[in-house]
């Protein structure tokens, strides 16, 4: 005969754990390696992976459609600089490409030389300032190898398409929900060929690779030194968790790009830039951009008429609180995707120069609650929150079309009267989804 079994005890036996009703569910990209802040491990639970019908494929594909159709018309309707006395942002991005080539960097960043070689291509004045740093510039720099239009439509679709790719990845079943918020701002970048489609692709692709545990995250967050300040909320999270290769991998990446544009550039471009910056804060306190079109806290108090010392203290004071915001998110241990997704909404909150455009970067961190906000909301505050979103990203859009057959100045002078609706949206966007994130999944 055996060995008699003994009765385990009741301390001793153990039963299968039901996962706690609060416990919130992880994206499903998120590999049990990476799922551990400070090696502890998160709850979770596996998402379900939903596959839309193929009507919402069709509605998705005619949707992303009619991106690309804006993006070519625009390029018809502007093949060369200053066609139409018109000049948008991506035209910006030609001319300090053909300055680079001429060995003209530097000049680039004065702006009297740019307010001159923009007013002679328009008629007026009313020009865009240049201050990004000398590592874009050598993107910038492949653009004239193309006629201004065709070189348009394939920075705009080719960053578009990337765009579109990480949001896919992120927000699964859930694309073409994601692309109705973001909309309004996909349609503005789409016309005026700015880089948001760059940069959200570059912040999809971190949070992709972050999520899948991958030290090549470092990659896209390095790359993101083009646009710095939109890539501060993504670092922070990088440190928060103590993921020291994809910051450290992210400084070399930094480091090699602007080691490569001084050796390309010169040394004198970064004085340049640095002046640059400069003369661009004193424009941001002399009420010389468009406000109405920014989303910042700065731009929302400044058309309220405070003080710009008083609004930039207040928005440096928000930007802390931000980044302050994901490091106590990461150290208590909330999901991942809910942590990234909050990095991606702080990083908005950073700098008070932003722009309508700006606003696709959302789509990020949008795609990745999309699932927990669906589990926490009835129809009307969806709708009610997509409302929201369309007046930060597209307020801008609406006021200037209002004021299209306005004579320059009276435009002028209009938008310096407008308020900043966007911001105030947007803020009042990210109360919601506080509000919202903190109940427990409808049953």
């Amino acid at each position: 005969m055996g060995a008699e079994r003994r009765p385990l005890r009741r301390h001793q036996m153990r039963l299968p754990q039901r996962p706690s009703q609060d416990t919130v569910p992880i994206h499903p990209a998120a590999r049990p390696r990476q799922v551990r802040i400070n090696d502890n491990p998160v709850p979770r639970m596996p998402l379900p992976s939903p596959k839309p019908s193929l009507a919402l494929r069709l509605l998705t594909g005619m949707l992303i459609a009619l991106f690309f159709l804006a993006i070519g018309q625009s390029a018809a309707l502007l093949p060369t600089l200053g066609a139409r006395n018109t000049l948008v942002d991506f035209d910006a991005f030609y001319m300090v490409g053909q300055m680079v080539l001429e060995g003209r960097a530097a000049q680039a960043y004065d702006s009297a030389v740019m307010a001159e070689a923009q007013r002679a291509l328009v008629g007026h004045d009313g020009f865009m300032p240049w201050t990004y740093p000398p590592q874009f510039d050598l993107l910038v720099a492949a653009l004239p190898a193309m006629p201004r239009g065709i070189a348009f439509a394939v920075f705009t679709a080719v960053t578009l398409a990337l765009y579109v790719l990480v949001l896919a990845r992120l927000a699964r079943g859930h694309l073409l929900a994601v692309l109705v918020a973001m909309a309004p701002p996909i349609y503005v970048t789409a016309t005026i060929g700015q880089n948001a489609f760059l940069i959200g692709a570059l912040m999809g692709a971190f949070c992709l690779a972050s999520l899948s545990g991958r030290t090549w995250a470092g990659l896209p967050l390095g790359l993101l030194v083009i646009k710095p300040h939109l890539g501060a909320g993504l670092g922070i999270h990088a440190l928060a968790q103590g993921r020291w290769r994809v910051f450290v991998g992210a400084v070399a990446v930094a480091g090699l790009l602007s080691g490569v544009s001084t050796w390309a550039l010169g040394i004198a471009v970064w004085p340049a830039f640095l002046a640059g910056v400069e003369q661009a804060g004193v424009a941001l306190a002399a009420d010389f951009y468009q406000f109405f079109r920014m989303t910042s806290l700065y731009a929302a108090l400044h058309t309220l008429g405070v003080a710009p010392n008083v609004a930039l203290a207040l928005q440096m004071l928000v930007a802390l609180a931000a980044c302050g915001a994901i490091v106590v998110a990461v150290r208590r241990g909330a999901a991942i995707h809910r942590t990234l997704a909050l990095a991606c909404f702080a990083s908005v909150l950073v700098s008070p120069y932003l722009y309508d455009y700006d606003m696709a970067i959302l789509g990020v961190g949008l795609a990745l609650i999309l699932e927990d906000l669906h589990a926490r909301t009835s129809w009307p505050e969806r709708l009610f929150l997509l409302a929201l979103l369309w007046v930060a990203g597209g307020w801008g859009t609406v006021h200037a079309l209002a004021s299209a057959g306005l004579p320059w100045e009276e435009r002028a002078a209009n938008a310096r009267a407008t308020l900043s609706y966007g911001a105030f949206a947007y803020l009042l966007v990210l109360a919601l989804l506080a509000r919202i994130l903190r109940r427990p999944a409808r049953r």
